[in-house]
């Protein structure tokens, strides 16, 4: 018999109201209980409306899996698949009573690993209710509902919130560390829009955090990243209207690369809050050493505008060099989102990530570019060692120092990546490690030394200022105030003291 506890059956993602089974412990189990000195998971899985996975049920390893495929051999204590705030509150109580580490997932796209735990794994994606209220122009969310739950549910209505393209990222962690997503530079970051959250912090009594209420708490939630403050059970958002906008692919020939770059960046700064970018160049093979010949500029995003106008903005790029291939089509506003949307990374990978104050000039592009033909090779097609997100536009209305995301004064994120696979041996995964390390180093004196904790790294040595940077003292205050003992608390967790 395996050893997981349900007072309500799930079907797929949702519960089967009113459906109970009844569970019996196995011996196996009261002795795993008793002897491990864990002070009760069996009267948590009692207790719990939802389910409590042990290592032996069968649905275990599929709950397990991380997004990132590194953090795979981190095996959680157990697994608790929430069904109620309840559940929640009695979780917490259980990590909390028993000085158990433990770990929050409602995505669990942690690029760094910090939605897995050897504990207990808080597991919030069967939360996933979507509902519109359309009088008020609002959109609320469970903690665990996700892009695709999101757009499943808005789709329907002319109105949307900025958020990300990945159909699987939890909603929460990306509004908690700000939100970047093609809509961005048009409507502003994901937590932008957030109205208000329920969530449950440190002391287990459910609060809500508005401008109105608790509005020091509310200024932290919006991009001071997840995990932090409590578990986040709600959302509400205001919606922003969306209508028919002009999607974009183009690839340029591997050639004149830099001016290329430098064009695109141009581009969206002169149409800041009218066109998103995600601009990049990449290699189209796998392999060692790529050469210049090899690697493309190209271009991906959205006009908030008709097809002719954008096809007028791009013309003098077309001139300059003309594109091996180019997509441009009008069409709504959800049918870009699907058209957009996208899985990667997955599997193992290492992501970086600087801010760009106003844009990379020609010797940044050119190192890059150099670091991007010493690559050391492997199985996998490396398409993301340098991409600039825009990330200025709206972004900027909100000062700094207005919500916890400190990044408001740039105009791109930088982000590098390396990727492998099984097929990798060891001894060259290592080469592909020190690859990154240097190129990322290199790139500094490029960059501000600014990170977004969204894209979280473990290797960054200062990522205190990285992420907050002058707002880490006040994350600090709040964080004494509504966690004073610091029980949520990771690697990379705002600390009690910024010092």
């Amino acid at each position: 018999m395996a050893t997981s506890f349900s007072r309500r059956g799930f079907i797929g993602a949702g519960l089967a109201a009113g459906a109970t089974v009844s569970a019996a412990p196995n011996a196996a189990l009261a002795q795993f209980v008793i002897g491990s000195g864990d002070g009760g998971l069996l009267a948590l899985a009692r207790d719990m409306q939802g389910r409590l996975l042990l290592p032996d049920d069968y649905a275990y390893r599929y709950s397990a899996r991380s997004n990132n495929a590194r953090y795979d051999h981190v095996l959680p204590r157990a697994i608790a698949l929430c069904a109620s705030d309840s559940d929640v509150v009695r979780c917490l109580r259980w990590a909390r009573d028993n000085r158990e580490v433990f770990a929050v997932r409602s995505g669990g796209h942690s690029y760094a690993g910090y939605s897995t735990t050897p504990g207990l794994l808080i597991d919030m994606r069967a939360l996933r209710r979507v509902s519109v209220n359309l009088g008020d122009q609002t959109l609320t969310v469970q903690g665990g509902a996700t892009n695709q739950d999101v757009a499943d549910v808005a789709s329907a209505y002319p109105f949307a919130i900025p958020s990300g393209r990945c159909p699987t990222v939890g909603v929460t962690g990306l509004t908690l560390g700000g939100g970047w997503g093609f809509a961005s530079t048009h409507a502003g970051l994901t937590c932008d829009r957030l109205l208000s959250t329920t969530l449950v912090p440190a002391n287990l009594e459910p609060l809500t955090a508005s401008a109105e209420t608790n509005p020091d708490l509310f200024w932290a939630l919006r991009g001071s990243g997840g995990g932090n403050f409590g578990i986040n059970t709600s959302l509400t958002y205001r919606l922003v209207p969306v209508g028919n906008v002009t999607v974009f692919n183009i690839v340029w020939p591997a050639q004149k690369q830099v001016e290329m770059m430098l064009a695109l960046q141009d581009l969206q700064l002169k149409n800041a809050r009218d066109i998103s970018t995600r601009s990049k160049v990449a290699a189209g093979r796998a392999g060692p050493f790529p050469g210049l010949d090899q690697l493309a500029a190209q271009t991906l995003g959205l006009f908030y505008g008709e097809e002719s106008a954008f096809r007028e903005l791009i013309q003098p790029l077309f001139r300059q060099r003309a594109p091996a291939r180019a997509y441009i089509k009008q069409m709504s506003y959800w049918e870009a989102r699907d058209y957009l949307v996208t899985d990667d990374p997955e599997g193992f990978f290492d992501v970086r990530s600087s801010m760009v104050r106003e844009q990379l000039a020609a010797d940044a592009l050119e190192a890059s570019l150099s670091w991007m033909t010493k690559w050391p090779g492997g199985s996998i097609a490396q398409s993301n060692m340098g991409i600039l997100f825009a990330i200025g536009g709206a972004v900027g209305d909100k000062k700094p120092d207005e919500t916890a995301y400190a990044h408001r004064g740039s105009n791109f994120i930088f982000e590098m990546e390396r990727a492998w696979s099984p097929l990798d041996p060891p001894d060259l995964v290592e080469k592909q490690a020190r690859w990154l390390d240097d190129y990322f180093a290199d790139m500094q004196r490029f960059v501000l030394p600014r990170s977004y904790v969204n894209f979280p790294d473990r290797t960054l040595k200062d990522w205190r200022q990285a992420y907050y940077g002058d707002n880490l003292a006040r994350l600090s205050t709040v964080k004494r105030h509504y966690d004073p003992e610091n029980l949520f608390r990771f690697e990379q967790s705002i600390p009690l003291s910024p010092a």
